[in-house]
């Protein structure tokens, strides 16, 4: 592929996981990490998840358990360092969730990610998840 063709594809990585997640598709929104690929989201509070079996069961047990609907807006999207099979990049993203008890969350995150390509395809090697602006928990 072309350095052109690998952006489109890093960026539809992002817009297919979002979507997944959103959509609460356990498999599609998980299957977009490599098979050891990380999720960091300790600066979160939520911990360090190795794998993508223990990313998934993360999402379904922690995640998608507690939310009754999720929306992620991702912007500012980077890609550096594209280099063969790896790129790195940083998308910021609105997370907003109504959870289960029908508590309202808004969270202003910055993903640094690590991308790799699996068999043609573009997967998160490493994400991390910071905050970028204090959280705004309150009832709808």
């Amino acid at each position: 592929m072309n350095q052109l063709a690998d952006r489109a594809a890093i960026h539809d990585l992002n817009a297919r996981y979002a979507i997944a997640f959103d959509g609460f598709q356990l498999d599609e929104s998980s299957g977009c990490w490599a098979e050891d690929g990380v999720l960091d989201e300790r600066e979160t509070g939520l911990g360090l998840f190795r794998g993508r079996e223990t990313i998934r069961e993360f999402f379904r047990d922690e995640l998608f358990a507690h939310a009754r609907h999720v929306i992620h807006v991702m912007f500012n999207h980077l890609i550096t360092d594209i280099e063969d099979d790896r790129a790195a990049g940083s998308v910021f993203c609105v997370v907003e969730v109504v959870t289960t008890d029908g508590d309202y969350i808004r969270s202003h995150v910055a993903y640094e990610d690590e991308y790799v390509r699996v068999d043609g395809q573009w997967k998160f090697g490493s994400r991390v998840i910071k905050p970028s602006f204090p959280g705004v928990p309150s009832r709808p």
